[in-house]
C-alpha cells in the first residue's frame, strides 16, 4: 500500500518515551516505519525508567523531548503562538484547564497546565517539518497534547485508547479528546462500545485496532501431544505484568498455595516491577512459597519472548481494582499466545477476545484464586489439551494480533483522515 502513495510524516505524542511498559508503542512505531512512514517521536516529560528496551534504544535518534519549564526555548515557543494566534492560544488552554476534574482539581490543573506549554512547545518545533498527522496513545494528557498541537498546526489528530484512560480517575479528559479527536482507535471491542455508549462519540469515528505482535519474534517450539504423559514432572508457568494491583499476581500466588496443597510439581515465574514487589514479596514468604514462586523483576523484552518458550502455560490473573482500574488487552498475553502457550486469564475488560475459554485458553472470574488453581490443574493433567489450545492461541494471533496487519489498518487509518482533512 505504503509504495502507491505519498510517504507521511507523523508524530507521535507521548506522555514519556521511552517508557519500559509500553513496549506496544515502540513495535507499532518500528512497524509504520516499515511502511515508509516518517514517524517523530514527541515526548513530553522526561522517560522516568532507568532501564530501555532495546527497540526502544533505536528510535531515540527519531525522538525530541519538550524543553523543561525553565528553559528558554519552551517560553519562546509560548510568545509565539501568543502573538501569532492569541484567540486560539487562549481559547485552548481555557478549555483544557476548565475540563471537569472530579480528583485532585488542584494536581489536575497543574499538570494540564504543564503539559499544556509543552504541547505548545512541541507545536512551535514541528511547525516547520510538514507534519501530516498527529496520534497518542492514552486520551488522556498525551492526548490533550496532541489536540493542542493539532490546532495549533490546523492538522488532523488521532489518538488510541487503551486502559487507565477509560477505566481510571486518568479518565477525566477522555469526553474532550473523544469529541475533538479526527479518529479514535480502541484495542478492543470492549473499548470501543464503551468510548460510543459511555461518551457520545459517534460508532464510525470508532476502529477497533488491535495492538499488534511481531509474530518473526516468535518461534513455538512443538508442544507434547496426545501420545505423552497425563502429568509432565514439573510444571512451569509463566506471567508478565507489572506488579501492581490490577495484574492480580496475589491471586496467582494465593492460587500457588493451593497447588502446593494439591500435590503437583510446579514452578511460577513472575516477570515485571513495580510498587507491589515487597507486598507481594511478603505474601510469597509468608505461604512459604519461596521455592515455587519466583520474582523475576523487569527483563529486557528479547529476553521474556526467548523465555516463553521455556514454560508450559501463561497465567494472568487480571482484576479490576476497587477505583475502576483494569487492563485492556495486555499485550503480554499476546506474545504468550505467539509463543504457542496456552492462556490461562480473567473475564476482564477485552481479554475474553484474545482468551477464548477452552479454545485458545482458560477463562475464570477475577479476585477467585480457587478458580484460577483449578484452571491450571486441568491444564496441569492434559498435555494434549494444553498443545491444542497453545496451537489455537497461536493462530488466532495470526488471524487477529500480528503487528503487520494492525501497522497495515493503522496507515490506512492515517491515510484515510488526512485525505478527509
Amino acid at each position: 500500500m505504503s509504495h502507491k502513495m505519498p510517504p507521511l510524516r507523523v508524530a507521535y505524542i507521548l506522555l514519556y518515551f521511552p517508557r519500559l511498559t509500553e513496549t506496544f508503542v515502540a513495535d507499532e512505531i518500528g512497524a509504520l516505519q516499515a511502511q515508509n512512514i516518517q514517524v517523530e517521536i514527541i515526548s513530553l516529560l522526561p522517560p522516568q525508567d532507568d532501564f530501555v528496551q532495546p527497540l526502544s534504544q533505536t528510535l531515540l535518534q527519531f525522538t525530541w523531548n519538550a524543553p523543561a519549564l525553565w528553559r528558554w526555548q519552551l517560553w519562546k515557543a509560548q510568545f509565539y503562538f501568543i502573538f501569532h494566534a492569541p484567540l486560539l492560544y487562549f481559547s485552548l488552554w481555557f478549555t483544557l484547564i476548565n475540563q471537569p476534574s472530579p480528583k485532585q482539581p488542584l494536581v489536575s490543573f497543574f499538570k494540564r497546565f504543564v503539559v499544556f506549554l509543552k504541547a505548545v512547545s512541541a507545536a512551535y518545533h514541528l511547525k516547520e517539518t510538514k507534519v501530516d498527522l498527529l496520534h497518542a496513545h492514552f486520551a488522556w494528557l498525551p492526548g490533550a497534547a496532541a489536540w493542542v498541537c493539532a490546532r495549533l498546526l490546523k492538522k488532523p489528530f488521532t489518538v488510541t485508547v487503551h486502559a487507565y484512560d477509560l477505566f481510571s480517575y486518568k479518565n477525566d479528559l477522555l469526553p474532550l479528546i473523544s469529541r475533538e479527536a479526527d479518529h479514535i482507535v480502541a484495542i478492543s471491542q470492549f473499548n470501543s462500545l464503551l468510548v460510543a455508549a459511555a461518551r457520545g462519540c459517534p460508532p464510525e469515528k470508532i476502529s477497533v485496532i488491535h495492538c499488534g505482535v511481531d509474530l518473526a519474534q516468535f518461534a513455538p517450539k512443538p508442544r507434547l501431544g496426545a501420545e505423552s504423559p497425563h502429568q509432565t514432572p514439573l510444571l512451569k508457568i509463566l506471567s508478565v505484568g507489572s506488579l501492581v494491583a490490577k495484574k492480580g499476581h496475589s491471586d496467582l500466588i494465593a492460587a500457588c498455595q493451593l497447588l502446593s496443597q494439591s500435590g503437583i510439581q510446579y514452578t511460577c515465574s513472575i516477570i515485571g516491577g513495580g510498587p507491589e514487589e515487597p507486598i507481594l514479596r511478603a505474601q510469597i514468604a509468608a505461604l512459604g512459597l519461596q521455592s515455587r514462586v519466583k520474582l523475576l523483576g523487569a527483563r529486557p523484552q528479547p529476553e521474556i519472548r526467548m523465555t516463553c518458550n521455556q514454560y508450559d502455560l501463561f497465567v494472568l490473573a487480571a482484576r479490576v481494582t476497587p477505583e475502576g482500574d483494569m487492563d485492556g488487552i495486555p499485550v503480554v498475553l499476546m506474545e504468550a499466545a505467539a509463543a504457542g502457550l496456552p492462556l490461562v486469564s480473567t473475564f476482564v475488560s477485552g481479554i475474553p477476545e484474545l482468551v477464548q475459554h477452552q479454545q485458545t485458553g482458560f477463562l475464570v472470574q477475577p479476585n477467585d484464586p480457587s478458580a484460577l488453581a483449578n484452571a491450571i490443574l486441568a491444564l496441569a493433567a492434559d498435555p494434549s489439551q494444553r498443545a491444542r489450545l497453545g496451537q489455537n492461541a497461536r493462530d488466532l494471533v495470526e488471524a487477529q494480533f500480528s503487528l503487520q496487519k494492525s501497522s497495515l489498518q493503522l496507515l490506512a487509518l492515517f491515510y484515510k483522515v488526512c485525505r478527509a482533512s
